[in-house]
């Protein structure tokens, strides 16, 4: 009666521990999936800076034909004619920004640095720096990351780059905020539920 009773007893913590292993496994699963695809692009702020200022002369140019007092028809001719081609060329980089990051359920993709593992990232933080100019202040923001495997240097000026990079900085990879068209801290979260998502599945295999 007590050996009957002490293999119940182990059928069912074994049948709790594979139960538990499935839920984990599927936990990690199910996380991982739920991360979609991303790509972060090019600020637009400069696209509409240029839309702005054509749009600026072309007025600018309007008033000098045909409104201003010393009317200028040839000269304000010109300026229209040269401010309408790039507030078109301005409009259209607008709708064709370059992707500068790209994050799947595997990896961060980066223009400039190439594709990064999230399980390869040791620390991913927003770091700012704050300027004064005769008075103005200015603010920079960075997305900085330090990897746990350095990457491979193409040649040897850019081994010496990276090591300078790193024994300044502390960090590996440093993209700048202001060439997102998101917020550095949005861009960071989002690298971390994919690095935690990671882990999880990571643990669970």
């Amino acid at each position: 009666m007590d050996g009957s009773a002490l293999e119940l007893l182990k059928s069912v913590e074994m049948s709790m521990a594979v139960q538990e292993h499935s839920e984990t496994t599927q936990a990690g699963a199910d996380c991982t999936r739920a991360q979609p695809n991303l790509e972060i692009r090019f600020t637009p702020v400069y696209a509409w800076m240029t839309i702005g200022f054509g749009v600026i002369f072309f007025l600018l140019g309007f008033f000098i034909a045909l409104l201003g007092h010393h009317r200028n028809l040839g000269f304000g001719f010109v300026i229209c004619l040269i401010s309408v081609p790039a507030v078109i060329g301005a409009n259209y980089w607008r709708k064709h920004l370059h992707v500068v990051a790209q994050m799947t359920p595997r990896q961060l993709v980066l223009r400039r640095d190439g594709s990064i593992d999230w399980d390869n990232i040791a620390a991913i933080e927003n770091k700012e720096i704050r300027s004064s100019y005769h008075g103005a202040r200015g603010r920079s923001e960075f997305v900085c990351i330090r990897l746990k495997n350095k990457p491979a240097p193409k040649n040897g000026w850019d081994s010496f780059f990276l090591k300078a990079k790193h024994a300044i900085t502390g960090y590996d990879i440093i993209v700048p905020a202001n060439d997102m068209s998101c917020t550095a801290d949005w861009f960071i979260a989002e690298c971390r539920k994919r690095m935690a998502a990671t882990n999880v599945s990571g643990s669970a295999h």
